[in-house]
């Protein structure tokens, strides 16, 4: 099966399967040193995204941890419609893990970073309704801080961390088959790191689940602006259809 076939619904869904017969899958919150798959997912762009890859692995059976972040260019997890998905995932048995963008705060020392490691995981937990105990970096292969903060479950330690031990589709790409990878949670702990934005219906590569993103966000601004009496007038409903019919048609 090729590499790009898994970026479907139905490619990740065979995955999943694939993984839950070869070992037992669970969140980094659950690992204490056993055998199996850690699950993990870093939400870099789109909450949406996140939840229904979530609906899909609730329906497989399967459960991880969505990594979110408090810091998001592109995402308010205060909003009350990302509040809510954030409350269902982590009712439905999913971790919700604080990612952690240390460049946020260039300037800061380790130990400041652990300060407000933990003021963004105070904000996450009440958002989400459940402790925050686990961490995920956010690109730490770019800025090249791997920090293991005191107190946290991290996806980053050396020991889920290994090349042996770790796959991620990191730029719609996987380094090795992922059928394969996940086999080897029978004899030892291994860490599968999926992004949700790269799940869609077709598997289009980039830049379609970029452009996914920006057609969503229009709908959301559409729908704000349906209360204004001019945009009504001079836009009515046909807003988001228009996106939705060029988007396919997109280049970056």
């Amino acid at each position: 099966m090729p590499f790009e076939s898994y970026f479907t619904h139905d490619g990740v869904r065979l995955l999943f399967r694939a993984a839950r017969a070869a070992a037992p899958v669970f969140p980094l919150r659950d690992w204490q040193g056993q055998n199996g798959i850690i699950l993990r997912h870093d939400v870099d762009l789109d909450v949406t995204a996140a939840f229904r890859l979530s609906e899909i692995e609730a329906e497989e059976g399967v459960r991880s941890t969505f990594y979110f972040l408090v810091t998001a260019e592109t995402y308010n997890l205060a909003a009350s419609s990302n509040r809510a998905l954030l409350r269902r995932m982590a009712d439905a048995g999913f971790e919700i893990g604080l990612h952690f963008d240390p460049q946020v705060y260039a300037e800061a020392d380790e130990a400041e970073l652990a300060r407000r490691a933990r003021a963004e995981g105070d904000i996450l937990a009440d958002i989400a309704g459940q402790a925050v105990n686990s961490v995920s970096l956010h690109n730490p292969s770019v800025h090249g801080r791997y920090l293991l903060l005191d107190g946290w479950a991290n996806a980053y330690e050396p020991a889920i961390f290994a090349p042996d031990r770790y796959l991620s589709d990191s730029r719609m790409r996987f380094g090795r088959d992922p059928l394969e990878f996940v086999t080897e949670g029978a004899g030892k702990v291994v860490q599968l790191l999926l992004h949700p934005l790269h799940y869609t219906q077709s598997g289009q590569p980039y830049p379609a689940p970029m452009l996914n993103y920006l057609e969503g966000a229009a709908r959301t601004v559409d729908c704000m602006f349906r209360v204004n009496s001019t945009y009504q007038d001079r836009v009515g409903h046909t807003l988001a259809a228009a996106i939705a019919a060029a988007a396919p048609h997109w280049t970056l």
